[in-house]
């Protein structure tokens, strides 16, 4: 029997609230004024609190660069009444001010705004003479230590980040496999497919009436090549539409994973995985297995409660992809919203990043699309921070 797991969800009051406000600050912050608000006028206060996190917020339909993305910006305010406004303000380029986001506290006082705006910014707590606030700078963010625009080919190349991984025809996949013609890059992105495979007729997987065609899969990573432990992983990605094979942007263990826990065995950590539209649970999940002192497979996560909070276009627009992983914690976001948190012991394994568009036996049945089905990357990028984050 296996052992209940030691890491669980997180479910903190207000974080529902705290979802939709950092959405409306994300669209504040794209769409924010160019008036010159002038200097904030407020007292600085050690009750404010502000950790400014990396760029971690895109939204579009456009490919952009990563270092286009949107900073995103913490704030605690102690004691603080659930609804009050905070505002986010950056220098211009004539060393003014402007406010370029704005939210509402929850009932743990926190909010989480955003900005494109590099520099100094000031956190506002309310108005006129009681206003309080914070000053902190993008320059407090990690910097990045791993970043690829696909400005470049660099699958399969004896200096690029990424090889296409060799998996198929076994498990849960005996009716597809990895291949290196599932991946091509053009235009400043990664294109994974799912493809029918010309090599083969039709697979009837686990006894099924129903036969499909052998698919073959985009999927690629960056074993051999790049490996971290402990930081920010984000990608931005514009997922299939259609179900029967789902998009993903997950970690595995450098070297494969072993019995004795997280921190010992390391930890498969799946960011994001896409089932498609029209998905009975909203189709969208992050979760983290990992392989407890027995031997046995320990799962924490799943499927992300009312998704249409954060959005509902998956497939037809980028979405900034992360997590955020330290010792004690996996942080999982979109464009910056808190989508999931799971607490407890991590994986300690150095971890790769894997990109991919895979077809499991399970969803054939349920495939609704044409094939070739696409999964566009428009960047991945990595900011380690080691164990202290």
């Amino acid at each position: 029997m296996s052992r209940t797991s030691p890491l669980v969800p997180c479910s903190r009051p207000g974080q529902r609230l705290l979802s939709g406000l950092l959405a409306l600050a994300f669209v504040t912050a794209a769409c924010s004024s160019t008036e010159d608000a002038g200097t904030p006028s407020y007292e600085p206060s050690d009750a404010v609190e502000v950790q400014v996190l990396p760029q971690m917020a895109a939204t579009g339909e456009d490919v952009e660069a990563a270092d286009d993305a949107a900073w995103v910006v913490d704030a605690t305010v102690a004691d603080a009444e659930e609804g009050t406004a905070v505002t986010l303000y950056a220098t211009t380029a004539d060393d003014g001010w402007e406010a370029v986001s704005e939210g509402e506290t929850d009932e743990d006082g926190a909010v989480a705004l955003t900005t494109r705006t590099a520099g100094r910014l000031q956190v506002v707590v309310g108005e006129g003479d009681d206003a309080i606030g914070a000053e902190a700078s993008t320059d407090d963010a990690p910097e990045a230590t791993f970043t690829d625009d696909f400005d470049e080919d660099t699958v399969d190349e004896a200096d690029g980040s990424w090889t296409s991984r060799t998996q198929g025809h076994i498990g849960v996949r005996t009716c597809s496999r990895a291949d290196p013609s599932g991946a091509e890059v053009g235009d400043g992105v990664l294109v994974l497919s799912v493809l029918e495979d010309p090599d083969k007729d039709l697979c009837q997987p686990n006894g099924k009436r129903k036969k499909f065609p052998f698919r073959l899969n985009g999927h690629v990573g960056t074993e051999g090549r790049y490996g971290f432990t402990y930081g920010f992983a984000a990608a931005r990605i514009k997922t299939q539409s259609a179900r029967g094979q789902h998009a993903a942007f997950w970690m595995q263990a450098v070297g494969g994973q072993s019995a004795g826990g997280a921190k010992k065995g390391g930890a498969e950590i799946d960011v994001m995985e896409y089932f498609g539209d029209d998905h009975p649970q909203g189709g969208l999940t992050s979760f983290t297995y990992f392989l407890d002192e027995d031997g046995e497979k320990q799962t924490v996560g799943g499927w992300l409660p009312d998704v249409k909070e954060y959005d509902d276009d998956w497939a037809s627009a980028y979405h900034v992809y992360s997590v955020e992983w330290t010792p004690d914690e996996y942080v999982f976001r979109i464009d910056g919203q808190v989508t999931q948190r799971l607490e407890g012991e991590t994986s300690g394994r150095e971890e790769f990043l894997i990109l991919s568009l895979l077809s499991s036996d399970y969803e054939l049945p349920r495939f609704n699309g044409e094939l070739p089905e696409q999964m566009e990357v428009d960047w991945a990028r990595v900011w380690e921070t080691g164990p202290a984050s």
